[in-house]
């Protein structure tokens, strides 16, 4: 009885291991597998079409007055600007309450275009040292990151850099210009064809 039931149960094995229900190291491989068509486009993943009206509708009028934009840019991709002004305290890297909802959005936007990447870059006035400004707009870049990371967006996706006072698009002799020149952009554009993800 118990030979008949050994062979029963070696029986019962091969017969999921051959249909695919039991294969050795089966969800190693799915998980990475998985990984990559996540970051892969489907239909219409990797579009950026309809994004610059989609995001213009979240600026309110006092983000726009302080200088929020959406931009296309000649490469096919699209510039966010955001003010620094209404997504951080003065001098620090943590992100206003009053701000997180536009940043939902821009990780919801993420998550339906699963083949667009964002480069996130900090910018800062010419007030303080030049290292203390840079220092200053890479950990403000990061703090988007790390939000937009935490609504589900997988990290080999955000590219972040501190650009501190390199990079003004207004003159720093007046305040409103230094009000423009700290800011945060985020560049969304489509992930390079072929540009697999690398397996850790």
């Amino acid at each position: 009885m118990s030979l008949l039931r050994l062979a029963t149960t070696g029986l019962l094995a091969l017969s999921l291991f051959a249909t695919g229900f039991i294969v050795p190291g089966a969800v190693a491989q799915q998980s990475s597998d998985d990984d990559y068509v996540e970051a892969d486009s489907g239909p219409g993943d990797d579009d950026l079409s309809g994004a610059e009206q989609e995001f213009d509708r979240i600026i309110t009028p006092e983000y726009r007055r302080l200088g929020m934009r959406v931009e296309p840019l000649p490469d096919g991709s699209l510039r966010l600007r955001l003010p620094s002004e209404v997504m951080f305290a003065y001098d620090s890297a943590e992100i206003s309450p009053d701000f997180v909802p536009t940043l939902r959005e821009i990780a919801r936007f993420l998550k339906r275009r699963r083949g667009i990447r964002a480069r996130i870059v900090g910018h800062t006035d010419n007030k303080g040292s030049e290292s203390y400004n840079l220092d200053l707009s890479l950990q403000r870049a990061e703090s988007v990151a790390m939000f937009l990371g935490a609504q589900g967006i997988k990290k080999r996706r955000l590219l972040t850099q501190g650009r501190g006072e390199q990079e003004p698009i207004a003159s720093n002799a007046t305040p409103e210009g230094r009000q423009r020149n700290r800011r945060v952009d985020v560049v969304l554009f489509r992930r390079a064809r072929g540009d697999r993800p690398k397996q850790n």
